[in-house]
């Protein structure tokens, strides 16, 4: 008999634990597999939606963006005299306070909400606006607004109305420039250039050009006007609409040295303010027809239709909520003539230009107009951003 120490065992038999070890091994390693692979999945899945909340949060900071161009677009088409009443009184009939899309990305909006400062209501305020993006992505930018410096007026002629203007040039011995002139009338090469006829959207801008025939297109300088191919200085700027003017108007009645009248006919010599002390001359009838010699200078506010005839040199700025008629053809000859120098503004729908008019763009003539209420500016100002931050 084999001694114990010495028994032999088969050779390639394995021992029945070990094949306990080898399936807990493969078990384990599988475990780790599969936990490896789904903490791949959801690692994966987090970088993804980490990508994508990243993605629309930079969406909804472009919103944003969005919005405050379009609110600040909105501010200075109309201009500032006291930023809390034209402005900010007024926003749910300028802007509204509903949340707006972006016309090609309808998945992005904004909501802008606007304040006057509380320390200086009339020259400054903020804009607190809001994106909004997929993904329930919002972000919010706080822009601080101050009030610009002048800028004088939109053109020589400036039209507030929006849409059917019926614009009639006669003859071809009326003169509209919207380059810089001085309080003589003389050229200022250094000045700004304005359109002669500027307007407050293409739609009437069309109807102003088509209404100028060739022999008059050169008649009408200023920006953008070119010899070759003959292109009249008519330019679509924005601007005040009739409602802004009315506001304008309203701000302007509180001015000192306010000289109000109802006459309907002016036959003699007649002055409305001089360069020296220009006044704010306000006429209420419903049909004003300058016949004689008249002159002046300062604001000239008519509440109808103005007609003028006979002679009238003007130094300032002109503003008739009617019909505006200068030198219309009479039946055989061309009456009168009148030399504006500064800047004419028209809230009606009808504007005849013609006889031997001069309408002439005029930087100091404007800011002799603007100094008239020291140290509040008469003349609309844009608003300007002075810091701005984001807050969400």
């Amino acid at each position: 008999m084999m001694h114990p120490r010495f028994a032999i065992y088969p050779i390639g038999r394995p021992l029945q634990s070990q094949r306990g070890y080898a399936l807990l091994s493969v078990t384990l390693l599988l475990l780790i597999m599969l936990s490896l692979g789904a903490a791949s999945v959801l690692y994966t899945t987090l970088d993804l939606r980490s990508t994508a909340h990243y993605g629309t949060g930079n969406s909804a900071f472009a919103a944003a963006e969005a919005g405050v161009l379009h609110a600040l677009s909105t501010i200075n088409q109309t201009g500032v005299i006291q930023f809390n009443t034209d402005i900010v009184n007024r926003w749910d009939s300028l802007y509204g306070s509903a949340t707006k899309a972006i016309p090609s990305l309808s998945s992005l909006s904004y909501q802008v909400q606007i304040a006057a400062d509380a320390a200086n209501p009339s020259n400054a305020g903020t804009l607190t606006v809001t994106g909004f993006a997929p993904l329930q992505a919002r972000r919010s930018i706080v822009v601080h607004l101050t009030k610009g410096g002048f800028s004088g007026a939109p053109g020589a002629i400036y039209l507030a109305a929006d849409r059917d203007v019926s614009s009639q040039f006669s003859g071809n011995a009326f003169d509209v420039d919207g380059n810089d002139h001085d309080t003589l009338g003389n050229l200022v090469p250094s000045g700004p250039v304005k359109p002669g006829i500027s307007t407050r959207n293409s739609t009437v801008n069309d109807a102003v050009t088509n209404a100028l025939r060739d022999t008059q297109k050169d008649n009408v300088k200023g920006l953008g006007f070119s010899p070759s191919p003959l292109t009249p200085s008519v330019l679509p700027t924005g601007g005040p609409s009739v409602d802004d003017l009315d506001q304008i108007v309203g701000h302007l009645l509180t001015l000192p040295n306010v000289s109000t009248t109802n006459t309907k006919k002016f036959n003699g010599n007649d002055t409305f303010g001089t360069v020296a002390a220009p006044q704010v001359t306000y006429m209420t009838a419903n049909d004003v027809q300058l016949n004689g010699n008249a002159q002046g200078a300062g604001i000239l506010i008519v509440d109808g239709s103005m007609t003028i005839n006979g002679t009238l040199d003007f130094i300032g700025w002109i503003i008739v909520r009617g019909a505006t008629v200068i030198n219309p053809d009479g039946d055989t000859e061309v009456l009168g003539n009148a030399t504006i120098l500064g800047s004419l503004w028209t809230g009606d729908l009808d504007i005849k230009v013609g006889g031997s008019a001069i309408v002439d763009y005029c930087d100091a003539c404007m800011r002799l107009v603007d100094n008239m209420n020291n140290p509040t500016n008469t003349i609309p100002r844009p608003m300007q951003v002075s810091s701005w931050g984001e807050v969400l």
